[in-house]
């Protein structure tokens, strides 16, 4: 009998061990997927508002940034797509709500409103991808090493387009307001 309960117990401990190891496999995919998730949505957003920025701007400026980040993360995207699908990852249908707000709530503006919100908008959307990337490219960032790389040689274009935005010479009510204009 005694033999049998060291057998039981033997068994339930190879049990637990499994499952939390089957649990830390999953919660680690669990945590490359989300990043890849978060990561395609911030290209597609930031393709998309490029996009509309070379559409609907008069500041050439803006227009020079904008082709720009259409054209890095353009390239983003498809590097995140080919990783997905080598890894067996699912990539999200569409660009997120909160994107798709900031991207119609931006479309209806024009002229000096629209290159104001456009590069209050990239600026803050490059902050948030820059520590998104620094996370996923960091010690207790993505398992997958392939990603964890490609995250962590993305930092310093983000960190380029973040400087770039906030030197972006846009002209703002006040700016107005001081010139006399």
């Amino acid at each position: 009998m005694k033999k049998y309960f060291i057998l039981c117990f033997s068994m339930l401990g190879v049990l637990a061990i499994s499952f939390s190891q089957a649990q830390a496999q999953q919660d680690t995919a669990t945590m490359d997927q989300d990043f890849l998730s978060k990561a395609v949505n911030d290209n597609r957003f930031k393709v998309a508002i490029g996009s509309q920025a070379l559409e609907r701007s008069n500041n050439d400026a803006v227009k020079q940034f904008a082709q720009g980040l259409v054209t890095d993360h353009t390239r983003a995207l498809e590097e995140l797509e080919q990783a997905a699908t080598a890894k067996k990852l699912v990539l999200p249908d569409a660009i997120n709500e909160n994107h798709a707000s900031i991207l119609k709530a931006v479309g209806g503006l024009s002229g000096d409103n629209f290159n104001t919100a456009f590069k209050d908008v990239m600026v803050k959307s490059h902050e948030d991808a820059i520590a998104l990337y620094e996370l996923a490219a960091g010690e207790n960032g993505l398992t997958d090493p392939e990603l964890r790389t490609w995250a962590g040689e993305k930092v310093q274009t983000l960190k380029s387009h973040l400087e770039k935005a906030k030197a972006l010479p846009v002209t703002t009510a006040a700016t107005k307001d001081k010139s006399g204009k």
